[in-house]
């Protein structure tokens, strides 16, 4: 009749199949699944919206710095040709100085 052995055997070979294709199931779904986690990789509206206000105002502070960086080249640009004129002048003027030293 009903031997509790036979039973038995047969509720863990039932169980070891049940549990085989959980695994199963749980490995192909693995498989498939979107590596790496979505959740870690894609960005929220929200923080989409914050990184491009930060690149307008790193876009700004760039063009207000070439800007100056402009103007102070320029500056600096006059700065060294009246720098030249006036190196010009005098050594112009201490040749002229030697030259009436040397002969009087």
């Amino acid at each position: 009749m009903s031997d509790p052995n036979h039973i038995l055997g047969l509720v863990t070979i039932g169980s070891i199949s049940l549990l085989g294709a959980v695994l199963l199931v749980l490995r192909i779904r693995d498989h498939f699944r979107e590596k790496p986690d979505p959740k870690l990789t894609y960005a929220t509206q929200t923080d989409l919206r914050y990184l491009r206000e930060e690149l307008h105002a790193h876009q700004r502070d760039t063009k207000s710095d070439i800007a100056n960086l402009q103007r102070l080249v320029g500056e600096n640009a006059e700065h060294i040709a009246a720098l030249i004129a006036q190196s010009k002048f005098h050594g112009q003027r201490l040749a002229e100085l030697d030259r009436i030293h040397r002969h009087p």
